[in-house]
């Protein structure tokens, strides 16, 4: 059958119809994916600048004395713009901005909401919260796109609203030194004794300082600041019964029961001190699983050269002889005896590069399957001491002159040493003694700590003290602390460091 020409005709319009559709139905694939694809990278930039920005607040957030929220408002407000808008000038936050501090960019097609969480005793915070006003350029070329996004009164057509959010885990207590006896009312949480006793707090920048949930006494002991006259010299006591009252001191030099110790600088009080209250919880981190065989004997280093791996240790670990060196590879290390470490002369340090791999005649204890060939990236390690009752010291550190160095690792919460609770808090199982808690950590003599993590012993009642001693370590987290003799205690405080969990939260 021969086709008319007006059917020919009519089909090759109804094609030209179809063409037509289908190009239009492409341009509108085309369309979505260019915006898809646009909003998709939107939506990454923002989130960069938000998970930035709550870091930079929250760790800004912790920097003391904290004398105005525009500080971490605008350390987050100067990230947030190196994200998204580099090379712009960032705007300058008021001095008086609160704890949430909301502003926009771009004639209102972004607004950026922070929120500085530094009330809570349990946890600091710190929230970004960046919404965008995005528009829908290629679709409004064939007339798409005809929705609104209104942020902060400021309404923009052809546009759909964007958010990215980011919450910050702040260092909750940026202190160098922690002392949380709070149930032994008006105890000197800190006592020092002798003339040559000291206590050299390095504050690492904006953090570092002293805070007690009872009173401090330097007593005929002296406490320094290094650098003197910068804002983590902060000195801080709650006092239950007398003293101070319940209100924590901040200033750039000091602040105790009643007296101005060390003469840093003249004491002045910062406000605001956002927490609403000043006594410091309990912590309660967790004790990092012993991934190592278990070793029963007693250990006696009396010379020579001893390489120690990971791993349950039942016995007494001594060291006696000057000439005697025990190098304990990275991991974790647990120690159960009553009396787990004796240390009266000689060298106990954390593995090194070049310890790697072991000599072939080399003491091993504990080694086997264990990698002794070549370094890890991580060398840290961590030591867990079993308390064995209220007053045995179980970590002991006696005459002689004795150099311990250990490296923590972020793995174990830059904890170097973690005493193990007796019962839990409250009464820590010793209410029958003074001032509660155990006796674990006893150093004295000629020693020489080069410890970089944290002592963590937040029921313990540690004690220092020896003849022309030197004791460098990272943070002390403890119960009650006593200072005494010649000895110094020069806390060489990193933030970096802090055992306290860090990070994005959501």
């Amino acid at each position: 059958m021969i086709m008319s020409s007006y059917r020919r005709r009519k089909l090759a319009g109804q094609a030209l119809v179809i063409f037509a559709l289908a190009i239009m139905a492409i341009t509108g694939l085309l369309v979505i994916a260019v915006d898809g694809g646009s909003i998709y990278l939107d939506k990454r930039r923002m989130q960069n600048a938000a998970d930035a920005g709550a870091l930079a607040g929250g760790d800004a957030a912790e920097a003391l004395p904290l004398r105005s929220y525009s500080v971490p408002h605008q350390a987050a407000l100067n990230e947030i713009y190196h994200n998204l808008f580099p090379g712009t000038t960032v705007p300058t936050v008021p001095g008086a901005a609160g704890a949430t501090y909301t502003t926009t960019a771009f004639s209102g097609t972004y607004q950026f909401i922070l929120t500085a969480d530094v009330a809570n005793v349990q946890q600091d915070t710190y929230l970004v919260v960046i919404n965008h006003a995005y528009n829908f350029f290629a679709a409004q070329a064939i007339g798409f796109g005809s929705s609104t996004c209104i942020l902060g009164g400021t309404t923009t057509t052809n546009a759909v609203c964007l958010q990215a959010h980011a919450k910050a885990l702040a260092a909750t207590y940026p202190f160098a030194l922690i002392l949380l006896n709070d149930e032994i009312l008006n105890y000197e949480n800190l006592s020092m004794n002798g003339s040559n006793a000291k206590l050299v707090l390095h504050d690492g920048g904006s953090k570092g300082g002293a805070f007690s949930n009872e009173s401090m006494n330097a007593g005929n002991g002296s406490i320094y600041f290094n650098p003197c006259g910068t804002s983590g010299d902060l000195w801080a006591a709650n006092e239950s019964v007398a003293g101070t009252g319940n209100i924590p001191g901040h200033s750039w030099g000091h602040y105790g029961d009643g007296a101005t110790y060390p003469t840093c600088t003249a004491n002045t009080l910062y406000t605001p001190y956002p927490k609403n209250t000043v006594k410091i919880p309990f912590p309660s981190y967790p004790e990092p699983a012993v991934t190592g065989p278990t070793y029963s004997p007693a250990l006696t280093a009396s010379g020579g050269t001893y390489y120690l791996c990971p791993g349950t240790y039942q016995g007494t670990l001594s060291e006696s002889s000057p000439g005697s060196t025990v190098i304990m590879y990275p991991g974790v290390y647990r120690f159960t005896a009553p009396i787990a470490m004796t240390l009266t002369g000689g060298t106990i340090r954390g593995a090194v590069a070049t310890d790697y791999p072991i000599p072939g005649a080399a003491v091993a204890i504990n080694c086997t399957g264990y990698n002794t060939s070549s370094a890890p990236a991580d060398l840290g390690l961590i030591i867990e001491l079993k308390a064995a009752d209220c007053t045995t010291n179980t970590f002991k550190v006696a005459g002689g002159s004795t150099t311990i160095t250990f490296r923590p690792s972020p793995r174990y919460n830059n904890i170097s040493f973690y005493i193990e609770l007796l019962a839990p808090y409250p009464g820590l199982g010793c209410s029958s003694s003074t001032p509660n808690g155990t006796h674990v950590v006893n150093i004295s003599g000629s020693a020489s700590l080069n410890i970089y993590g944290a002592f963590y012993g937040p029921g313990d009642n540690m004690f220092f003290c020896g003849n022309g001693a030197g004791y460098g370590v990272g943070q002390i987290v403890a119960w009650t602390m006593i200072l005494c003799g010649n000895g110094t205690v020069d806390e060489h405080y990193n933030p970096a460091y802090l055992p306290y969990f860090r990070g994005l939260i959501q």
